[in-house]
Order: C-alpha cells, then structure tokens, then sequence
C-alpha cells in the first residue's frame, strides 16, 4: 500500500513489531491507510534501562482516494501530538519522583500513562468508514472464526472488484464472497495405488486417530462388499505405545472387521512385520502416537519407526475441527517432516465454525481428503467436499444450487 503522494499528511504509531502496527492501524482505519516508512525505536524503561526495540511507523490517511468513497475521517489531534505529550509527562514525572524508593510507583504510572494514551489514540484516530456490505462481510467471516489475514484477504478483494455503486448489491457480493470460499478450499482427489497399500495417520493426541484408522478399514471392507468383490487382505498395527489401553482398544476394532492388530515398538519389529504383509496384505493400517505438537523429540522418534524401505506410505495429518487456527499453524508445522499428503479434518460433528481450518489450510497450502462427523466407524467417515464446508457458513444466505452447479461432481 505505497503511493507517491507528498501533500498527505504523514502520522506515527508505533508497537512491539511491524505486525501489530497495521493490526492497530486496520482497527482505526480499515484498509484506508499507506505505510510510508518504518524504523526500530527504544520503548518503556527507566531512565535508560529496561528499554526494549519496538518498530515506529509512519503512515498516511487515504482521503480523498477515488476508489473509496468512504475514507477516514481526518482526527482533530493526532496519535504523534498524544505521543509528544506522554513523553512529556514522562519527562515531567521522572524529575519529581524519588529514584531510590519509588521505583514501583513510577512502573504502576507508566503503566497508567500507556493506556490511557492507547485509549486516546484509539478513540481519536477514527476508522475510517466502510461500506456497509463489506462490514457485514467481515463480521459474517469473523463469526465462522476466519482469520484475520483471510478476512483482509476477501475485504480487499471486494474493493477490487466491485465499484461502490455494485457495493450496494449486498446479494451479489455474498454469494461472490461464498464462492471465492469455496475456490481457496482444496480437496486432494482420490488415487489409484498397488498393494499393499499403507495408511498412516498422524496428529496430535486427543484428534481421534485410532478411531479414524479403524474407519479406514472398515471402509476398505464395505466398499469391497458394495461391489461384490472377495474381501480384502488388511494389516493394522499400532505403535502407540503412550497411550494407555491404545492396543486394547484397537485390537477390539480388529476383532470386529475380523483383522489381528500387531504392535511395532521399534524400527526392528515395523520392518518386520512389513515383510511378512507386503506380499499378501491389501492395505497395511498404521496408528501413530499422539503427542503435543510441540514435543518433537518424540515426533521424529515416531517418524523413525516409520523409515522402512519400500513403505512409502499415504500418511494424514488428522485435525480436530474445533482447533484454534494458531494451534493449527502450529501442528501443521511441526508434523511437516511426515511429508503428509493431505489432511483429515476429525470432529466435525463437535463444530458448527470451518473458517479456522479453512483459512489454515488455504495459508499453508494444503489439501483435505476425508471428513469425520461421529464415533460409528461404519459410517462416519466421508471423502471431503467443498459443499460441505460451504453450507454450514453461519449467517450466509448460500445458493445451494448455485454451489452445486459449481463445485459438485462433473
């Protein structure tokens, strides 16, 4: 957002890093605004001490652009005048404490003083005014808990998109909004593969992965019986040795599809069991671990296990629905080593919100495959579409034929 006006007049805010400066700014002033510069200054302390770097921004107010009526009220008094007076304050304050005995009164005051300048800024400098359509657009995506990055993404979007007299179609614009939803969700399509063919699936503990492992097979087996074809071969193991009672509860899963759970403890007992199955076994079904995202000492102990020669493996990342979006960014990264092919997005039937995985996935550029909605391994687990996703949008008035028409079957 750079542009060469020179006769704009240029204000300062400053924040612990160049994010929080246009976070603070997009609430005061929307998408109006133009960063013209950025350098580090020292912030809070006593008399020199305790400073820390935070980032100062320089910025203008867009008034007057003609691709937006609905600009920013130019403040009265500005954040750099609210500034200059707190460092006065400051100044003022520091010559008439005491050093030596009141140095938690000058921290609580300082504290004071930075608040209540805060509260000044943000009640001086105004948002600037948006078009009502694109307001009740982002307030309908922040209720689906889109992130904000994503909800920037679509509001500028529209403005790019639609003159401010289309602005006033509100119809037109969501049902737009909804499909360009619908274009940033990517659904990895379904694959042919030789026996055996291995299943992994990864995640952090608590998302459901034995139960979905099971489905897995499960699903293996009734497809086969839909199309009257002989019964398949199938190997589950688990190497979830954390969890208590993991081997038990899988093994009766086994007992009912009428396939023997084996446990692997180490690379030794995975190759093993590997070369017994490969030849015979249809599909190979292997439950993980779960542990904290966060543990990855762990997580590449569990990633060697899996190191076998000629595996290569289908491995999903599993996810619950519910999880916040920076849990997600956090998972996905750190179970990045796996080299997972797509996502299976777990307790769905526990969220009514899609926006946090959306939103994720389409930052991290990754795929979904298959959805769980409920505990009967029968049934409750489904190749992921993007209808599915596009329908359960809170306070949207969606077009289901319209969507039907564009993102069903062909």
């Amino acid at each position: 957002m750079y542009n060469g006006e020179q006769d704009v007049p240029v204000q300062k805010i400053s924040a612990g890093s160049l994010a929080e400066c246009k976070e603070k700014l997009f609430k005061m002033f929307g998408h109006e605004y133009t960063i013209r510069g950025k350098r580090q200054i020292l912030h809070g302390g006593f008399l020199g001490l305790g400073q820390k770097e935070w980032v100062e921004v320089t910025y203008s107010v867009n008034n007057g652009n003609d691709n937006h009526q609905y600009a920013a009220a130019q403040p009265q008094k500005t954040p750099e005048d609210e500034i200059a007076a707190f460092k006065k304050n400051r100044d003022d304050f520091l010559k008439a404490a005491a050093v030596s005995n009141q140095m938690t009164t000058l921290d609580t005051k300082f504290s004071e003083l930075q608040t209540n300048l805060t509260k000044q800024i943000q009640s001086i400098a105004v948002s600037a005014d948006k078009h009502p359509t694109i307001k009740k657009i982002e307030e309908l995506l922040a209720e689906n808990e889109f992130t904000y990055s994503f909800i920037s993404t679509i509001s500028d979007r529209i403005k790019s998109s639609f003159s401010l007299e289309a602005l006033d179609d509100f119809k037109k614009v969501e049902r737009t909004v909804v499909d360009w939803i619908g274009e940033s969700i990517s659904i990895i399509p379904e694959r042919a593969v030789r026996p055996p063919h291995v299943v992994v699936i990864v995640g952090p503990t608590g998302v459901g992965k034995t139960t979905t492992i099971t489905k897995f097979a499960v699903k293996m087996v009734m497809d086969a019986k839909k199309a009257h074809y002989a019964l398949p071969e199938l190997c589950i193991v688990t190497i979830d040795s954390m969890r208590v009672g993991a081997y038990e509860q899988i093994s009766k899963y086994g007992e009912i599809i009428g396939t023997q759970v084996q446990k692997a403890e180490s690379v030794d007992d995975m190759k093993k069991i590997y070369e017994e199955k490969k030849d015979c076994a249809d599909a190979i079904f292997i439950d993980t671990s779960g542990y904290s995202p966060n543990d990855s000492v762990h997580i590449g102990e569990m990633k060697s296990l899996l190191q076998i020669e000629g595996l290569n493996p289908d491995v999903y990342l599993s996810v619950a629905a519910s999880t916040k979006a920076r849990d997600l960014e956090n998972i996905m990264e750190n179970y990045e080593p796996f080299h997972y092919n797509s996502v299976i997005v777990t307790k769905c039937d526990e969220s009514h919100q899609y926006g946090n995985i959306i939103s994720v996935l389409n930052t991290k550029h990754k795929s979904m495959s298959y959805i769980t909605d409920g505990q009967y391994v029968t049934r409750n687990l489904r190749r992921a579409h993007v209808i599915d996703f596009l329908i359960n949008l809170s306070g949207f008035d969606v077009d289901r034929v319209h969507i039907e028409d564009l993102f069903g079957e062909k």
